[in-house]
C-alpha cells in the first residue's frame, strides 16, 4: 500500500513539472521535460507518462494562451501586432493553424512561436489545446518509448540537463559563472594551503 501510495505521488510530481516546464518559464527550461520524462520511465508505462505528461502540458499552455492575449492587449504590447512581420507571421499561421500548431509542438523546433501566434490570430483555445494535446501526445509516447527501450543513465540525464540549460543561459553567463566560483574557491582554499595562491 505504501509503495502505491508513493508511485501516486511521483505521479502527480510529474505532472506539476509538466505544468512548471511547459508554463510561462519554458523558454528557460529547455528539454527540461524530456530529461524528466526519461526518468519517470522508470517507474511508470510509457503510454501513461505520454497521456500525463500531455494533460499537464496542455493545462499550462491554456495559461501560456491565456498571459500572451492579456499581454497583447497592453498599449506597449498591442503596437507590435502591427508591425508587417508580425503581420506577416499571423497571416501565415492562420492559412493552417491547427496542423501548424500540431507539426510544431511534435516537432523539435521551439514551440514559442504558436505559444505567441495562437493568441494573436485569435485562434480559438479549444482547438489550440487540441492540435498541441494532438501533437504533444505522441512526441512524449515516443520519448518514452525510447526511454523504456534504452535506458539512460541518471548521470547522463542530470549532466546533460545541465548542460543545456547553460547553452540556453548563454556562453557569456556560463563564463561568468565559472569566474565567480573560481574566485569563491580560491577565497576559500587560500588560506588552507599556507599561503600558496591558486
Amino acid at each position: 500500500m505504501a509503495l502505491h501510495g508513493a508511485l501516486g505521488v511521483k505521479l502527480v510530481t510529474f505532472f506539476a513539472l509538466a505544468l512548471l516546464v511547459h508554463g510561462p518559464l519554458s523558454p528557460f527550461l529547455p528539454t527540461a521535460f524530456e530529461a524528466t520524462l526519461l526518468y519517470y520511465v522508470r517507474l511508470y508505462p510509457a503510454w501513461l507518462l505520454a497521456l500525463v505528461g500531455t494533460l499537464g502540458a496542455s493545462v499550462a499552455e491554456g495559461v501560456n494562451y491565456r498571459l500572451v492575449d492579456w499581454a497583447t492587449e497592453l498599449p506597449k504590447l498591442a503596437r507590435l501586432a502591427d508591425r508587417p512581420g508580425v503581420r506577416r507571421s499571423v497571416a501565415a499561421f492562420q492559412r493552417a493553424p491547427f496542423w501548424t500548431t500540431a507539426i510544431v509542438i511534435f516537432s523539435p523546433i521551439p514551440d514559442s512561436a504558436v505559444r505567441v501566434l495562437a493568441p494573436l490570430a485569435r485562434y480559438p483555445l479549444p482547438k489550440f489545446l487540441g492540435a498541441v494535446g494532438l501533437g504533444r501526445f505522441p512526441r512524449l509516447l515516443l520519448i518514452a518509448g525510447v526511454g523504456g527501450l534504452v535506458p539512460v543513465p541518471t548521470w547522463a540525464l542530470v549532466g546533460g540537463g545541465v548542460a543545456l540549460v547553460g547553452l540556453a543561459m548563454g556562453r557569456q553567463h556560463v563564463a561568468s559563472a565559472f569566474r565567480w566560483l573560481r574566485a569563491r574557491y580560491r577565497d576559500l582554499y587560500a588560506v588552507s594551503v599556507g599561503g600558496f595562491r591558486l
